[in-house]
């Protein structure tokens, strides 16, 4: 790629959200950090941008912030809705009272609340409404990690290290993904996937919820490969060859039937 049009593409890339990464402009643009770091900083001079620690910002505050290829929080939640409840129901009797969990943002995570609101846990969260809904039960104990609020997703999001989220460890990390494929769990954002990564080094067992459309899914960047994953909760709608694939790369596999208590 030429130097003007990777300049296009990381300014492209600034007006959907208003930090970008070395890390994630790499994995866009098939570059070496050097290339990128020289490209910010030509930018940079040129009045485009402005560098900060380990990336670059917008410096238009009234651009829109979004993230790349993800679909908004509450269309999200219409899609596939007794499939997810069900996966999320599943996942929420994996929790043991006591113990620290982290919840990542996401329609099928969401779901959870409704089983684990009058647990006794900690939670550690970048999910906004996943962290008002647990407050407002008053028996969970809720963290969250500094950042930005993503208004369409509804998650926090910082590319920066975080006090609270280094000293968090949990025993596990419950995630879902925009899709799942051979090479991993994928998806489109960069941000999101330094984020989400963050947040899995801090747990123990690192446990997926997918519903079986997402096996269908592209996306772009792998968040991580197969073989990361401990548990993988899906419904019985999931393609016999990608579970077959999964139990292969070592991951258990737990499949969940919607009955009428989840319409």
């Amino acid at each position: 790629m030429h130097e003007r049009e990777r300049w296009r593409a990381i300014l492209a890339a600034l007006q959907r959200n208003q930090i970008v990464t070395v890390r994630g402009l790499e994995a866009q643009l098939r570059s070496s950090s050097a290339t990128i770091r020289r490209d910010l900083s030509q930018l940079e001079a040129l009045g485009k941008l402005r560098r900060v620690h380990g990336g670059a910002e917008n410096i238009d505050p009234g651009s829109p912030r979004q993230l790349v290829g993800q679909q908004g929080f509450e269309q999200s939640r219409a899609v596939q809705s007794r499939q997810k409840r069900a996966i999320a129901r599943r996942a929420a009797a994996m929790c043991v009272d006591g113990e620290p969990i982290i919840i990542d943002g996401g329609s099928t995570t969401f779901m959870m609340i409704d089983f684990i609101r009058e647990r006794s846990l900690q939670v550690l969260t970048n999910s906004f409404p996943i962290a008002e809904a647990l407050f407002r039960s008053g028996r969970t104990r809720v963290l969250v990690p500094g950042g930005e609020i993503y208004r369409e997703q509804n998650v926090i999001l910082s590319p920066f290290d975080d006090g609270v989220l280094q000293n968090f460890r949990a025993a596990r990390i419950f995630v879902g993904a925009q899709a799942i494929r051979a090479q991993g769990l994928m998806q489109s954002d960069p941000l999101l996937v330094q984020a989400e990564q963050k947040l899995m080094e801090q747990a123990e067992q690192l446990v997926v919820l997918v519903d079986s459309s997402k096996f269908r899914q592209i996306a772009s960047l792998i968040l991580c490969p197969l073989k990361r994953i401990d548990v993988l909760v899906t419904d019985t709608g999931a393609p016999r060859e990608a579970l077959e694939m999964l139990r292969g790369a070592g991951v258990d596999v737990l499949l969940v039937e919607p009955d009428a208590a989840d319409a």
